[in-house]
């Protein structure tokens, strides 16, 4: 099955706002089983739009719209799709639809002649209900389904799951894992293993909270899915081993809770760059009250020396950013909560780099880290960064790493 999604406005065309429902629709689509080819922006144009959706009939099984809509004049999605179809002569009042807006305006007149026009399909139109709107959408077409609904994401997200996924029909089945590396970043990654494989194919993804590969099988045969997604899962298993954190749908803060919790173990951190980010991280999880004991944002130099201890000596010799005042205000940390596990982080966002430590069992672990970007961009990758260190080094895994 072959897919194409359009979003229609201009706004999305002139960036002004974000087209999250592409992205909601294609992470559904990976889920049906359906291969999705494209996905294009139109702007409140008819034209441009009518050749669009023409271009797409008889290509793509299923022509994924949304947006365009409503009950304004520039809302001509359905009008146009129904161009491209021949359907002009097939255009009706759907009993349904109508009484659905009479309800919701109360039967105000003046309301119900500007919005008529959204109860109005053809014939052969399978109606899909609104129940967060006023504008329903509907399937239309015989070869190439066009699947018509509203713009605004909380209508279309639940009109998709709710009346879009019970209509189609697929017999690939298709399973991903998310396999969570650390350390590497995604090119580090792409060097140590295969990508060019399709059974399974295997993706790196960099996000917010660090890199992943996603190991992705699909089949019509139930075995030799779940066959070809453990050859994949495997195959990271073997290639990066002590770095693959987890295959579970946990983040990496997850994990360092179960390995701390599990251990009976407390975590405490010292932040500069990152600001608190470290710790707002853990407490966003749930649980993290088991794990969690205390919190400083050590900024200001004179704070590093009142609360920690650092010495001016060491800031002035050595600076600020160094991994030799990261270690003292493990030292200091490590005093004043008596934790199991101590982090702390001193750097320049503005250059890019900063210098990550950790204090366990008695043993110090200072990385620098190095990262490009915005300012909020490098505050994330040295929490990143700090996060993995940590749990590499309660498992005892990190001694092979330290050079990477």
């Amino acid at each position: 099955m072959k897919a194409i999604i359009y979003s229609v406005g201009t706004e999305i065309l002139l960036g002004s706002i974000l087209d999250t429902n592409s992205k909601f629709i294609a992470e559904r689509l990976q889920d049906l089983g359906i291969n999705l080819y494209k996905m294009v922006t139109v702007g409140d144009n008819p034209e441009r739009l009518y050749q669009a959706l023409k271009e797409a009939n008889g290509k793509y099984d299923y022509v994924f719209v949304s947006g365009g809509l409503g009950p304004t004049e520039d809302d001509l999605t359905k009008e146009t799709a129904v161009r491209v179809l021949g359907l002009e002569d097939e255009m009706v009042l759907d009993d349904d639809s109508y009484e659905e807006l009479k309800k919701y305006f109360n039967d105000e007149k003046k309301a119900m002649t500007v919005n008529k026009k959204q109860a109005i399909f053809p014939k052969s139109a399978t109606i899909l209900k609104n129940n967060q709107g006023t504008a329903p959408g509907c399937i239309i077409g015989d070869k190439t389904k066009y699947i018509l609904m509203p713009g605004p994401p909380n209508e279309m997200c639940h009109m998709f799951d709710e009346e879009v996924v019970p209509r189609i029909h697929t017999d690939l089945m298709i399973k991903s894992v998310n396999c969570k590396i650390a350390l590497l970043c995604e090119w580090e990654i792409s060097k140590r293993i295969d990508l060019s494989g399709s059974d399974p194919t295997i993706s790196p993804y960099a996000k917010t909270t660090g890199v992943e590969l996603r190991v992705t099988a699909s089949s019509t045969n139930k075995d030799h899915l779940e066959a070809s997604l453990k050859k994949g899962v495997d195959l990271v298993k073997n290639t990066f081993g002590p770095l693959l954190l987890t295959t579970e749908d946990k983040s990496r803060e997850e994990v360092l809770i179960d390995e701390l919790r599990a251990k009976g173990e407390f975590v405490s951190a010292a932040e500069s760059i990152t600001g608190g980010l470290v710790a707002s991280s853990i407490v966003d999880i749930p649980g993290a009250s088991d794990v969690l004991k205390e919190s400083y944002i050590t900024y200001a130099n004179e704070i590093k020396h009142k609360l920690l201890n650092v010495s001016y000596e060491t800031i002035e010799k050595y600076d600020v950013v160094s991994p030799e005042v990261a270690g003292e205000m493990l030292d200091g940390l490590h005093k004043a909560t008596g934790s199991d596990l101590c982090l702390a982080t001193t750097g320049y966002a503005h250059l890019g780099v900063a210098y990550a430590g950790v204090l366990y069992k008695g043993k110090k672990y200072i990385r620098k880290v190095k990262a490009k970007g915005d300012r909020n961009k490098v505050r994330r990758v040295v929490k990143n960064k700090l996060i993995d260190m940590s749990i590499l080094i309660v498992r005892g895994e990190y001694e092979d790493y330290i050079g990477i």
